[in-house]
C-alpha cells in the first residue's frame, strides 16, 4: 500500500471515474450520444471517453512516466454505444493502481516542466482529481438534462 496521501489521490480519482460511469447506467445509445443545445456541450459518451483518457494520461503517463496510447481528438469525436466504457474504466483504474503502487511519496514535490509551466507531481495529481471531478459533474448534469427533456 502506498503512503496515505498517494492513497487519497488514488481513491478520489477512482471514485470520480466511477461517478462518470454511473451517470451512464440505464441509458440507451440515443441518450449517451445526446448533448445539450449549447455550443461547447458534449455528450455523455464524449465526457466519459475523454475523462478516462485524461485520467490515464495524468496519472499513468505524466506522474508514473509509463507509456499510454491516447488520441484526445478521438475522445471528443466518440459516438455510438457506451457498451465498452465500463470495461475501459476498469482498465484505466487498474493502470492507475499499477502506476501508484509503490509510488514514493517523497516524489510528490518533484518539479517538472509542463506546457503550463513548472508543476510538482502533487500538482499533477490534484489536477487529475479536479479534472475527473469536473467531468463527473458535467456527466451528471447532462444525464439529468436528458432525462428532463424526454420526460416532457
Amino acid at each position: 500500500m502506498a503512503a496515505p496521501e498517494v492513497e487519497a489521490f488514488r481513491g478520489r480519482i477512482k471514485r470520480e471515474l466511477d461517478r462518470i460511469v454511473k451517470a451512464l447506467d440505464g441509458l440507451d445509445e440515443e441518450a449517451v450520444n445526446w448533448k445539450p443545445d449549447a455550443p461547447t456541450a458534449n455528450s455523455l459518451l464524449v465526457l466519459a471517453t475523454h475523462a478516462l483518457g485524461a485520467a490515464e494520461d495524468h496519472v499513468v503517463r505524466q506522474v508514473a512516466g509509463k507509456t499510454i496510447s491516447r488520441s484526445r481528438d478521438a475522445e471528443f469525436a466518440a459516438k455510438g454505444s457506451a457498451e465498452g466504457l465500463r470495461v475501459r474504466a476498469d482498465e484505466v483504474k487498474r493502470r492507475i493502481d499499477d502506476a501508484l503502487n509503490g509510488f514514493d511519496p517523497a516524489r510528490l514535490g518533484d518539479e517538472r516542466d509542463t506546457p503550463s509551466g513548472k508543476r510538482t507531481t502533487r500538482d499533477m495529481l490534484v489536477h487529475a482529481v479536479a479534472h475527473a471531478s469536473e467531468h463527473a459533474g458535467q456527466a451528471e448534469l447532462t444525464r439529468d438534462l436528458y432525462r428532463a427533456r424526454i420526460s416532457g
